[in-house]
């Protein structure tokens, strides 16, 4: 029937579908009203003023094919590229980090700082892994390579700024110094500080 309307360059009435698909009016009404409920198909009547009660008629509602693939490469790329083209790059990446951050951490409550930035980080795909230092994190995987391979500063500044959101949403006393790229091995390092510190810093960068 879906596929019927969509070949189908006017709406159709009821007994116009059921002679098309063989069938019974009533069993097409029977589909046409769950197809409605679910937002695929639209309901108009005939108002070309002919006589008698106005004729239902039913069309496909159209929308954006959501079976093909996406371009968030794309997308991604676009972004950073605009981002790098701000007076000051890396301050506007961090600050779109930190909004990333925000919102995100505003979804879960952390009790503790720390335990819930591992949280956050693996559930956005960071693989985030304890340190031998207990004021440090290992960033194991980078959902971003790519980019982040093209534009480091750019990117590695939205992922310090992702930190630090979500660790001022949290109202830590702890947050995040600087990232460092490591080759051997091939890893992120976060260092953690204290957020006067971290704000300090800032400030006087």
């Amino acid at each position: 029937m879906l596929r019927l309307l969509d070949e189908s360059a006017q709406p159709q009435t009821v007994v116009a579908l059921a002679e098309r698909l063989g069938t019974h009016p009533n069993t097409v009404r029977l589909h046409l009203e769950r197809l409605l409920a679910d937002g695929l198909v639209e309901r108009t009547v005939d108002d070309r003023g002919l006589p008698g009660r106005p004729a239902q008629l039913f069309g496909r509602v159209r929308q954006m094919d959501g079976t093909d693939s996406r371009r968030y490469r794309m997308l991604a790329e676009i972004l950073v590229d605009a981002l790098a083209d701000q007076p000051e790059p890396t301050r506007a990446a961090e600050a779109a980090g930190r909004r990333w951050g925000r919102a995100e951490a505003e979804r879960v409550s952390a009790e503790n700082p720390v335990t819930g930035l591992f949280e956050l980080l693996d559930r956005v795909g960071f693989g985030p892994r304890a340190s031998e230092h207990p004021d440090t994190v290992d960033i194991c995987h980078c959902p971003f390579l790519e980019l982040a391979r093209e534009q480091p500063d750019i990117v590695c500044s939205i992922h310090l700024g992702l930190m630090r959101g979500a660790l001022q949403a949290w109202d830590a006393d702890t947050s995040v110094a600087r990232l460092e790229r490591r080759e051997h091995p091939d890893v992120c390092v976060a260092h953690l500080s204290s957020r006067v510190e971290v704000e300090e810093s800032r400030l006087t960068a």
